[in-house]
C-alpha cells in the first residue's frame, strides 16, 4: 500500500521517483529477461533511458503487447497523457501503419480535484510538444493534439468521426480520465481496448472508472500492474 500513500504520491516528478521506479523497472527487466525476448527488453530498456523514466518493464511490455494485438483490428490509436513520449514509443513499436493520436496539454497537469487528494502541482509532468515530436520523429503516422482533453477536440470532427482499437490514459486526474472514458467509450470497435495508467494507486483514476462502470456492461480488469483496462463488447 505504499504507493497508495499521497505522500509519496506528491514526491512525484522529482528525483526521488526517478531513482525508485529505475529500481524498480531494473528488478523487473531482470524478471522479463529470463523468459522474453531479449530485443523487446533491450528496447524497453532503451526508451526508459532515452526519456529517463517512462513506464515501467512491465507496463511498458505489455503495452507494446497491446499494440501489436491491437494493430489487428480496425480503428486507430490514441494516448492522453504522453509527458515524454515512452509510453507512446511502445505503442509504436507495436501498431504497424495504424494511425497514432496523441493528446496532451504538453504543459503538464491542470489542477486536480478534492478527489484527487492534492497529490499533484499544476503544470507537473511538463514536457514541450517539440521535444515528444523529436523524441519519436521516427515513427510514421503519428498526430499531435495539443490543449486540454477534451476541450481539445471540441472542434475536431475528423476525430469525432472516427473509431478506436486501442486507447491508452495516462492523466493522473479524475476529470481527465472521466472524460477519457466518456469520449472514447462510444468510439471502440467491438474488442477495442481501454488502457489506463495509475487505477490502483490514484484515487482520482479508480473513482473514475468505477463510476463510469456503473451502468455498462463490461467487467474491469485489474492488472498486476499498476494498470487497468476495459475491453468494448459488440
Amino acid at each position: 500500500m505504499l504507493l497508495k500513500n499521497r505522500f509519496v504520491q506528491s514526491l512525484g516528478g522529482g528525483r526521488l521517483e526517478q531513482v525508485g521506479t529505475g529500481l524498480v523497472s531494473f528488478l523487473q527487466r531482470q524478471s522479463l529477461g529470463a523468459h522474453k525476448s531479449p530485443e523487446k527488453i533491450a528496447m524497453i530498456k532503451k526508451m526508459r533511458r532515452d526519456v529517463r523514466g517512462g513506464p515501467l518493464t512491465n507496463e511498458a511490455f505489455l503495452l507494446h503487447s497491446l499494440a501489436k494485438a491491437q494493430s489487428k483490428l480496425a480503428g486507430d490509436f490514441a494516448e492522453v497523457g504522453v509527458f515524454r513520449g515512452g509510453s507512446a514509443r511502445m505503442l509504436c513499436e507495436g501498431k504497424g501503419d495504424k494511425a497514432l493520436h496523441l493528446f496532451d496539454t504538453f504543459a503538464g497537469l491542470p489542477e486536480g480535484t478534492d478527489i484527487d487528494g492534492g497529490v499533484f502541482r499544476p503544470a507537473q509532468y511538463a514536457c514541450s510538444k517539440d521535444r515528444v515530436q523529436a523524441y519519436l520523429k521516427d515513427c510514421k503516422n503519428v498526430h499531435y493534439h495539443q490543449g486540454l482533453f477534451p476541450d481539445s477536440v471540441i472542434d475536431d470532427e475528423e476525430i469525432k468521426q472516427k473509431k478506436f482499437a486501442l486507447a491508452h490514459f495516462d492523466v493522473d486526474l479524475y476529470e481527465g480520465t472521466k472524460a477519457c472514458l466518456e469520449f472514447f467509450y462510444p468510439r471502440m470497435v467491438p474488442g477495442g481496448i481501454l488502457i489506463s495508467h495509475d487505477y490502483s494507486i490514484l484515487d482520482g483514476v479508480s473513482e473514475a472508472f468505477h463510476e463510469f462502470l456503473a451502468d455498462k456492461p463490461e467487467w474491469l480488469i485489474d492488472i498486476p500492474t499498476t494498470q487497468c483496462m476495459i475491453v468494448k463488447l459488440p
